[in-house]
């Protein structure tokens, strides 16, 4: 599998004018090899690609580590060499401060999955800590099983408000901070910080248009507060990538949008008669 993870990097990388990248993606300490760790981090080197991994994401797992190699997931990857700053880490709920400061140390990236950890009931990341030491994270949604909607902007408002229960502090994540997870952050955790993730000279024109004629979103007194707070993915009335429209007044120029619904229910019917 790392192999064909290899292959794939060496084709796609830098694919569709730069528009898509690469990066090598081992499970997690617990379902991967200290050995195998060590050959991805070789391979993610000499590739030059990024790193994503699972860490810290169920107290279960955290447990079974440390009573099968005598460490902490973060220790353990320490230890071997892994951990970089195109380390992109998900989740990391169960760190301990050190655990946090090792990560800070070495300029890994976290990934907070709000909405799916929510859902599988794993707990709540310790985000104000992990900035407070430097860390970058940005936001994520996990996969469709895990989250089911997969809506940027449901997860930013989620993400706000359970750190305010996380510390009982209803201003832990102010909403320019939120709202910089979702993009500039999300851009760095995914070293992309050069190209996307801001408005600026220089950057791919990468803009979403918010349709802000709604009754949700009336008055606007914030327009921070508004987005984070009361936006949704259905208020996205146009998408421009790399200065190309995607999406206008609400309808996809790009795809059939009909056609591929009707493939997605053909498909997961199959599957479930299977």
């Amino acid at each position: 599998m790392l192999q064909d993870s290899v292959n794939f990097a060496q084709k796609y990388k830098g694919y569709a004018g730069g528009r898509v990248t690469v990066q090598l993606g081992p499970h997690a300490v617990y379902t991967c090899s200290p050995e195998l760790l060590r050959r991805v981090r070789e391979a993610a080197s000499k590739l030059r690609v990024g790193i994503h991994i699972h860490l810290a994401e169920s107290e279960r797992m955290v447990k079974q580590v440390k009573e099968r190699y005598g460490l902490t997931e973060v220790e353990l990857l320490e230890g071997i060499g892994f951990l970089g700053s195109d380390v992109l880490a998900a989740h990391c709920i169960h760190l301990s401060t050190g655990e946090m400061a090792l990560l800070a140390r070495h300029g890994v990236k976290v990934a907070y999955n709000p909405v799916a950890n929510m859902k599988l009931a794993l707990g709540i990341a310790r985000i104000r800590e992990l900035m407070d030491l430097g860390v970058t994270v940005g936001l994520g949604t996990d996969g469709p099983a895990s989250n089911n909607s997969l809506d940027m902007l449901e997860n930013l408002k989620i993400a706000a408000l359970l750190q305010k229960v996380r510390y009982m502090d209803p201003t832990v994540l102010p909403v320019r901070r939120a709202l910089e997870m979702a993009t500039i952050h999300g851009a760095k955790a995914l070293g992309l910080e050069g190209v996307t993730g801001s408005l600026e000279a220089g950057k791919k024109a990468d803009v979403i248009l918010i349709d802000f004629r709604k009754p949700h979103l009336t008055p606007i007194h914030d327009l921070y507060a508004n987005v984070v707070y009361s936006a949704h993915g259905g208020d996205v009335d146009t998408v421009i990538v790399d200065g190309k429209i995607l999406m206008e007044n609400r309808e996809v120029q790009t795809l059939n949008e009909e056609e591929i619904m009707q493939k997605a229910r053909r498909t997961a019917f199959n599957l479930l008669t299977r």
